[in-house]
């Protein structure tokens, strides 16, 4: 496992064996077979070759062990068939010899005496000459195998190598309470580190990455538990259980006792599907061969009682005195081993695998029977009792329903589906009612984040008899068409065809409607829409739908007339409540986490910071609480919002690292979690991290068609820009942005605060014309929608073109009566004061403008906004630098700019090259704290 995947969580491992190895000695990697040993040796030794280090490397294995020499021969045969000199002669022979390369001489046979010494001394030469020339990297994998005459010649190497520039990686196979072997071939000084198991979440990154298995699917979950942290047991598990092909078992092995007890290996299992995680794990036999005891060495009645705890998904915490009694031989082998709260678990998550796979469906079936019998718990009863009755019945179907609505009530989503599909399955001679279950499965996947099952049931059921499954399933598959909407037309114009005259199906197809012709920028179409479906929702009385048809008209309402629309989100809460009395399961719906955001996005543009934290962090609460994986991406991209306009950027940031990475992970797109990451390096991380980021989610909204989130990433990409002293690029980005986001009708300057930054970089980078008409429409929408929030930034934008037009004592005393004893949005205060301690600074009131840049550094610490806290410190530092005076090449320079001269002008006629001009000019930006040639010519003359 030589790729980058396999080091997920192995920062901190990576970083102390390079501080090891920098010490100049040996590091030696411990742990179990698969913990990741070799992955890091290969991280190791890529690193070291890209160093300009020579990589030595042996792999020795148990098969091979008894091979006299075979790690030497890995070692140097080749450094020593393509040099030659490196030893003297006599010791090269010896060396040939043991190498293979020429007969060996008996005299010098590392089997005698003077031999074995002559070999040693061979490759402790041979090493200090190559690393003579450059840094000498020993790589040993498996040390634990090495063959004995390797061994011994390694260790005298080692004693003698210290002062000499050949470092040691090994990894040696150790179980829990060994001690290593192997530190003799290490030079001194030796480090030690043994590898623990990688956290779940690593591991689920692993399978993503690697198999493309997501984090929230039920079979990922399920090999996570079953590996116990070790990234080999997660690829062999994840690969064998996606092999379409029943698992076929080299041969039985029967079991010592005799029938019946559980078969150990029968001939053929079918293997697990993602959509069917019932079924048990195929474990491969290069797994099994890895543990110390194996089922099929234990009595059958053991066996059978380690089968009811395999089943069982939680904890058993009582079981009958005889199960006790056949389970004591597990516990003295280390098989099981009790809790502290009484329950029994496996010591090995893996051997609970086997033990399943070992058992043949009837087996697992009665266990199943047995624990339905012992469970109290409503929901883990009725999932046993159908995996124990695989035929139809009402009864059992009805319970699974209801089952799977207290799972997802519970935040278990993914488990809600699966206990739909049983009740689908279980139901009898209704095709409605099934088809009304499989697809309520398909919106818990959904809700989970399982978006290729959903697909897979949804096709299901557009063949099935039930209308309103049919229905409901085209529309859930417009819902998973992410950035492709080609399709969409067909799958809406299917849909009404289906919903016939039935006023909740109707208004469920025009609700699919309004909100595809919203998202597509048919704004107004959008409106009709939810007129209609608004009739509809009334006529049939359905609380969701009225719910969902406030949620699609809240945004748009916001763009036109804010205020009145706070009104309708309480109301459409109360409503939602209401649903929720009756139907706990349906509190959490996807139009009632909509209305809950618009309500704080309403609050937050109104200024009231306060509420919208409380009900922003209430809102990702009850999303994580519920389970709902979709929402919370959109949740925490909020969460990071608010906090980031509160002036609290270390919460934003790590808002935004989760949010960006959960995008990731369930697309269907690549865009919306890269602007979140970058959003959250603009916060806590580095504008040229942010920019990248930015550069990355423009590209794939281009690709997606994503107007929308293309205009984050565009405004994004933009304020990295100003950080960054690139005011052109900035006015390109930012007036991109805000043209997308007018195309869609989203002008209300708090929604996306990039007007004043639009201003600034238009008229730092001479566009000065262009930036008065973006201030004079972004201030007439302010006043419009009386946007007081955003008052502030406007005064500091017209603040920057008066400065520019050459008062900036005008403009700094402008902006200072702007400013408010507080603000809602501390940022917007830190980033006034920034730009006054700039006019101040041209004004020459240096007092004034050093307060001023020290109160912005302050502000910026405070919210722990560290980009915006490094551009403070560098005006600081600029401003308290030394003001040396500029000689006669740069004040002629400067006289040539203030005429308009180009850099090749200026060049031809100070009879210098155009790069010395240019370097010129940067160190004259630098020193007067400017990004443009017209503010080097306003600095210049005020100064």
């Amino acid at each position: 496992m030589s790729d980058v995947p396999a080091l997920l969580g192995r920062d901190a491992v990576l970083a102390r064996c390079r501080a090891g190895l920098a010490e100049g000695g040996g590091v030696l990697l411990t742990g179990p077979a698969g913990i990741g040993k070799s992955a890091v040796l290969d991280a190791l030794g890529a690193e070291a070759a890209e160093a300009g280090a020579l990589v030595l490397r042996s792999n020795s294995s148990a098969a091979e062990a008894s091979l006299p020499g075979l790690a030497l021969y890995d070692l140097f045969a080749r450094p020593v068939a393509q040099q030659d000199g490196l030893i003297a002669p006599h010791l090269r022979a010896v060396l040939d010899g043991a190498l293979l390369r020429a007969p060996a001489d008996n005299a010098s046979a590392h089997g005698s005496p003077g031999g074995r010494l002559a070999l040693r001394v061979a490759v402790l030469e041979l090493l200090r000459s190559l690393a003579a020339a450059r840094p000498v990297l020993l790589v040993l994998d498996d040390a634990h195998c090495l063959d004995p005459v390797s061994a011994q010649v390694l260790a005298f190497a080692a004693r003698r190598l210290p002062g000499h520039r050949v470092r040691v990686a090994a990894a040696e196979r150790l179980a829990d309470g060994r001690e290593p072997h192997r530190l003799d071939v290490l030079p001194e000084p030796r480090t030690e580190l043994t590898l623990s198991p990688l956290p779940p979440q690593v591991v689920g990154e692993l399978l993503r990455t690697r198999l493309g298995l997501a984090p929230a699917d039920r079979l990922s979950e399920r090999i996570r538990t079953a590996a116990g942290g070790n990234p080999l047991h997660a690829l062999e598990l994840a690969r064998a259980a996606r092999r379409p092909e029943p698992h076929p078992q080299s041969q039985p092995h029967p079991h010592p006792q005799s029938q019946p007890g559980p078969n150990p290996h029968p001939q053929s299992h079918p293997h697990p599907h993602p959509g069917f995680p019932d079924r048990p794990l195929p474990v491969p036999e290069r797994l099994r061969a890895l543990l110390p005891v194996r089922p099929d060495l234990l009595p059958r009645e053991t066996v059978d009682v380690l089968l009811l705890v395999a089943t069982a998904d939680a904890p058993l915490r009582h079981l009958p005195a005889a199960a006790e009694r056949a389970l004591a031989e597990a516990r003295a082998a280390g098989v099981v081993r009790g809790e502290s709260g009484g329950g029994l678990r496996f010591a090995d998550p893996l051997f609970r695998e086997i033990v399943l796979s070992d058992a043949t469906d009837a087996q697992r079936r009665a266990c199943h029977a047995a624990l339905a019998g012992l469970l109290d718990d409503p929901v883990e009863r009725a999932r046993h009792r159908a995996l124990a009755s695989p035929g139809p019945g009402a009864e059992l179907a009805a319970e699974l329903a209801d089952a799977a609505r207290l799972a997802a009530g519970r935040g278990a989503p993914a488990l809600a589906a699966e206990l739909s599909r049983l009740a689908a399955e279980r139901t009898p001679g209704d095709p409605g009612l099934a088809g009304e279950r499989l697809l309520a499965g398909a919106r818990y996947a959904y809700d989970a984040g399982l978006c290729d099952q959903a697909r897979q049931v949804c096709a299901a059921l557009l063949d099935g008899q039930s209308r309103a499954a049919r229905v409901g399933a085209r529309l859930l598959l417009v819902e998973l068409a992410g950035g492709d909407r080609s399709g969409v037309p067909a799958l809406l114009a299917a849909a009404q065809t289906d919903a016939g005259d039935n006023a909740r199906l109707r208004a469920a197809v025009r609700l699919c409607r309004a909100e595809h012709a919203i998202s597509t920028g048919q704004t107004g179409l959008g409106l009709a829409e939810l007129a209609r479906a608004e009739r509809q929702a009334d006529r049939s009385g359905d609380l969701e739908q009225q719910i969902e048809v406030i949620a699609l008209r809240a945004p748009i309402e916001m763009q036109v007339c804010p205020d009145p629309v706070l009104p309708s989100l309480r109301r459409a809460t109360v409503l939602a409540a209401e649903l929720a009395a009756g139907r706990p399961a349906a509190a959490m719906t996807a139009a009632s986490v909509q209305v809950r955001c618009c309500l704080v996005v309403g609050l937050l543009r109104r200024g009231e910071v306060a509420e919208a934290i409380d009900a922003v962090n209430l809102l990702r609460t009850d999303v994580e609480n519920a389970g709902r994986v979709k929402d919370l991406g959109d949740v925490l991209h909020l969460v990071a919002s608010v906090h980031e306009r509160a002036g609290l950027c270390g919460q934003a940031y790590r808002a935004g690292v989760r949010g960006g990475r959960l995008r990731a992970e369930l697309g269907p797109t690549p865009g919306p979690g890269l602007v979140l990451s970058a959003a959250a390096e603009l916060n806590g991380g580095t504008a040229e991290r942010a920019g990248e980021l930015a550069a990355a989610a423009i590209r794939a909204g281009e690709l997606a068609g994503d107007a929308e989130w293309s205009a984050y990433a565009l405004g994004i990409r933009g304020r990295a820009d100003l950080l960054g002293h690139r005011t052109a690029q900035a006015a390109e980005h930012l007036g991109r942005c805000r043209a997308l986001l007018r195309g869609l009708g989203f002008v209300d300057p708090a929604l996306f605060l990039v007007d004043a930054d639009l201003v600034e970089a238009l008229a730092r980078s001479g566009a000065t014309d262009e930036a008065r008409r973006v201030l004079a429409e972004a201030t007439r929408e302010t006043a419009r929608l009386d946007r007081r929030v955003v008052r502030l930034g406007l005064a500091r934008a017209r603040a920057v073109l008066t400065g520019l037009d050459g008062d900036p004592r005008g403009a700094a005393d402008a902006l200072r009566s702007a400013l408010p004893a507080g603000h809602p949005y501390p940022l917007e205060t830190a980033r006034a004061r920034l730009t006054l301690g700039d006019l101040e600074r041209r004004a020459r009131r240096r007092a004034a403008a050093r307060a001023d840049l020290r109160a912005a550094a302050q502000a910026f610490a405070a919210a722990r906004s560290l980009p915006w806290l490094d551009h403070a410190r560098e005006r600081l530092a600029r401003l308290d630098g030394p003001a040396s005076a500029l000689s006669d090449l740069e004040r002629q320079i400067v006289e040539l700019v203030q005429r308009g001269a180009t850099n090749r002008q200026i060049a031809g006629e100070l009879h210098v090259s155009v790069k010395s001009v240019e370097g010129s000019l940067t160190r004259l930006f630098r020193r007067f704290g400017v990004h443009t040639r017209t503010e080097l010519t306003l600095a210049r003359t005020a100064g």
